[in-house]
């Protein structure tokens, strides 16, 4: 994820089909840490508690929460309590299309933004 991105990664994915690790890329330019990135993918396949990702990502429970705190705020995930012995919190992705809107609308904002202090410089 650390690479640079050009449009050729991005037309190569556009004619593969693969929408989700376009957005990938996409989330990767609004600036998602490459572990945000895992951890959404992640909660894409199943939906998982904090113990579970302790185990898939080999992360600690607080850089974990951090993470999901960053998404949920987002929007990216969200978060329902599971009733057993004990309440435990499970977590799963918003479904691609959604984030994807999501995604699409912060950067509609970003661009918003930089047309606006375009037209302001003298």
């Amino acid at each position: 994820m650390d690479k640079k991105i050009n449009l050729d990664d991005i037309n190569k994915l556009l004619e593969k089909g693969k929408p989700a690790e376009l957005l990938n890329l996409i989330l990767h330019i609004l600036d998602f840490k490459t572990n945000e990135i895992i951890l959404y993918n992640l909660l894409l396949k199943s939906s998982l508690t904090i113990k579970q990702i302790e185990k898939e990502l080999n992360l600690s429970e607080r850089t974990i929460r951090k993470y999901l705190k960053t998404l949920e705020d987002e929007g990216f995930i969200y978060k329902r309590i599971e009733r057993g012995k004990r309440l435990m919190y499970i977590y799963s992705s918003t479904p691609i299309q959604e984030t994807w809107k999501l995604a699409d609308t912060k950067i509609r904002d970003i661009l918003g933004k930089i047309t606006v202090a375009l037209e302001n410089k003298p």
